[in-house]
């Protein structure tokens, strides 16, 4: 059992691991009974939206919740598929630039990469709610940077789930130099003649 799990995480990629945690997170966000069973039980996290914050992270869903209409899911859609790209993208880089990182470098490249999806998303969100109210200029600027303020608070709250899962992982090993392959007779000759 024991080489299983280690065969697993060996071919597991933690930019893999980060994004199915992401994406868990806005399906997770996007079933009506867990929001409303958080709304209840945390009634001051909704006040932030009375003012026009878009709340918590983006939920993905087929359908519509409560009275909001296809154009406002589709958007909703559109800042989960928007957080899962940037989430991915940013372990991604995080892995091509330091494959070698610790496991303190590798957690917390997976907690920014929640931070920064729920931030870009949230700044669409505060775009599609300005529009949807029709703001000003301010309004636009101000509703954007909430928007990109709480998504990003979001972020810190719940960035330690990918952070976690991004340690379940193990680092890429690192790539042992090519060697030298058989020599050609130009080659050979090239070398003799220098």
């Amino acid at each position: 059992m024991r080489t299983t799990i280690d065969a697993l995480r060996t071919r597991t990629d933690a930019t893999a691991v980060v994004a199915c945690v992401c994406l868990l997170l806005v399906l997770a966000h996007g079933s009506t009974t867990l929001v409303t069973a958080f709304t209840v039980r945390a009634g001051l996290s909704v006040v932030p939206t009375a003012l026009g914050v878009p709340f918590a992270l983006p939920g993905l869903r087929a359908t519509p919740l409560g009275a909001t209409d296809w154009s406002w899911q589709l958007c909703e859609n559109f800042a989960a598929l928007l957080l899962l790209a940037v989430a991915t993208a940013r372990m991604r880089r995080h892995l091509r630039l330091c494959p070698g990182a610790g496991r303190g470098r590798r957690l917390l490249a997976g907690w920014t990469a929640l931070v920064a999806g729920a931030a870009v998303a949230g700044a669409w969100r505060g775009m599609v709610a300005a529009r949807m109210v029709e703001a000003g200029a301010l309004g636009w600027l101000l509703l954007t940077l909430t928007g990109v303020l709480f998504g990003a608070l979001w972020g810190l709250l719940l960035g330690w789930l990918p952070g976690t899962a991004a340690l379940a992982t193990r680092p890429p090993s690192r790539a042992a130099p090519p060697s030298p392959g058989p020599e050609t007779g130009a080659e050979a000759g090239a070398r003799q003649g220098d």
